[in-house]
């Protein structure tokens, strides 16, 4: 019910065959194994359990000296088997039913609706043309009061027109052609591939007893798309696929990060440091320099001042290789305005070479991280079907309750919650924010105390939903004080 009304949309009004909608229906209901599955197995523990210890036969069975574990195992056997089924079909029947099912969907989907030409409505379906009848008589043949507009596809406008007072409709075997006999008409069209078109405008004018119009159909068809044009979802393939795509995705991760070092090493200069500060006099003169702002009509530092500064200021030294230092850091603030600008550029490049690489590794991830996903997901199918059974099961003991009455709603809430963690944990992996082992299991770990809790109750004929035992612990631990207040709890 959940595939009709989906995809009603896309299934009525476009004359689909029978078999056509229930190979879709077939292809989808495989697919939803994965979901079912789980499902029928707790609820199904639940109520034989729930029969038997309702019934009181389990009581017997565990009188007869046969343990509680004892007694579930010819239905472990049975789940164990069923989830290597599951498993099987995980990994070999759901690939090539999706593959055949989203191959369909797409046809449907794509496909025109049916050929009906409705009384004075325009029908548009048919590329090149707009039919429009002003009345249709229930033969589904005979038509009056006819309007075809025809779309030479080279010119816009409407500049090829048929009217006919009446005429038939008939539809070829194999539904490729449509004829129409048309009588009692005129076609008007516009000369517009004329050269003097614009100036003269000329057209032409026929008047026709009988006409007849032979119009293509084949684009209404319902054709079939290669279903290899789909083979790379990752929905659609085996463990083997899946293993092939993630290594090929992990190589290609670890080659972005060596080409991303390798793009942007260029960018990056290792800075001389062999011209130290330290000398006084240096320092001196730089910060003399920094307080006249000694300039030149390009902006820069005069370096003859800084000549002229050190002869009349330290003419008794002998201090060259100060002066050199000095005129090295000088020439270095001319060029301080173009190194910052090379620097600006080079920051720019390197950001934009890292934020695409950052980019393209991160989609890639992404992909990989749904191949994983789906890798897991055909291990988690069959071990969903043990885990579920060892919580059914004992729980169904427990509840002494067999049918489709609360076994069904406590089997429907379990599988909520199952089903909630485990979209949970996979919205995680999507995210990157839980790698695809511990996100795909999420579910399997917080559920499996629960089973082993329940199955250890159940072992030793824990009274676990009970409402007396539990009325005996609260006398127990109710003071003496206060059970001369309380009501009565059995009342």
């Amino acid at each position: 019910m959940q595939t009709i009304w989906k995809y009603l949309e896309d299934l009525v009004g476009k004359g689909l065959e029978i078999s056509v909608i229930l190979e879709f229906i077939f292809y989808f209901a495989i697919h939803l194994i994965p979901m079912a599955l789980p499902l029928a197995i707790l609820l199904s523990s639940i109520m034989v359990f729930g029969n038997l210890a309702e019934r009181y036969e389990l009581v017997a069975i565990k009188s007869a000296g046969v343990s509680l574990l004892k007694a579930m195992r010819p239905m472990f056997i049975i789940s164990f088997l069923m989830a290597v089924g599951a498993f099987y079909t995980a990994n070999n029947l759901i690939p090539k039913a999706n593959l055949s099912w989203g191959a369909l969907l797409y046809d449907v989907t794509q496909k025109k609706p049916a050929m009906n030409i409705i009384a004075n409505v325009f029908f548009k379906d048919i590329e090149g043309y707009a039919i429009r009848v002003g009345k249709k008589y229930e033969d589904n043949q005979t038509i009056e009061d006819i309007i075809i507009y025809v779309d030479d596809r080279n010119n816009s406008g409407n500049n090829n027109i048929l009217i006919a007072k009446r005429g038939k409709m008939t539809i070829s075997d194999d539904k490729q052609f449509m004829t129409l006999y048309l009588e009692d008409g005129r076609r008007y069209e516009e000369m517009v591939n004329d050269p003097k078109y614009v100036n003269t405008m000329p057209h032409n004018t026929m008047e026709f007893s009988s006409y007849n119009l032979t119009i293509d159909l084949s684009e209404l068809a319902f054709n079939r798309t290669d279903k290899e044009r789909f083979s790379e979802d990752h929905r659609m393939m085996n463990l083997t696929q899946l293993g092939e795509r993630i290594d090929s995705l992990n190589t290609f991760i670890e080659h972005k990060k060596g080409d991303l070092y390798r793009y942007i090493k260029p960018y990056f200069h290792q800075m001389d440091t062999s011209i130290a500060l330290t000398d006084t006099s240096v320092n001196e003169r730089l910060a003399y320099l920094w307080s006249r702002r000694i300039t030149t009509s390009r902006g820069g530092v005069n370096i003859n001042e800084i000549r002229n500064y050190k002869n009349t200021r330290d003419s008794s030294r002998n201090d060259s290789a100060a002066l050199d230092t000095l005129q090295t850091l000088v020439m270095t603030m001319l060029q301080k305005e173009d190194i910052i600008e090379r620097a600006l550029q080079n920051a720019n490049n390197i950001k934009r070479i890292s934020t695409n690489n950052v980019d393209d590794a991160g989609s890639q991830r992404e992909l990989r991280n749904k191949y994983l996903v789906e890798w897991h997901r055909k291990f988690t199918l069959a071990a969903s079907c043990i885990l579920l059974f060892f919580i059914g099961a004992p729980l169904g003991a427990i509840i002494k309750k067999g049918g489709f009455g609360l076994p069904l709603v406590i089997s429907i809430l379990l599988f909520i919650l199952y089903y909630v963690i485990g979209i949970f944990g996979e919205k995680l992996v999507f995210q990157g924010t839980l790698p695809a082992a511990l996100g795909m299991w999420l579910s399997m770990l917080i559920l499996l105390p629960l089973a082993i809790f329940l199955t250890y109750k159940a072992s030793r004929d824990s009274q676990l939903f009970d409402a007396d035992s539990y009325k005996r612990v609260i006398r127990k631990i109710t003071p003496k004080w206060a059970k001369g207040g309380m009501l009565d709890v059995d009342k």
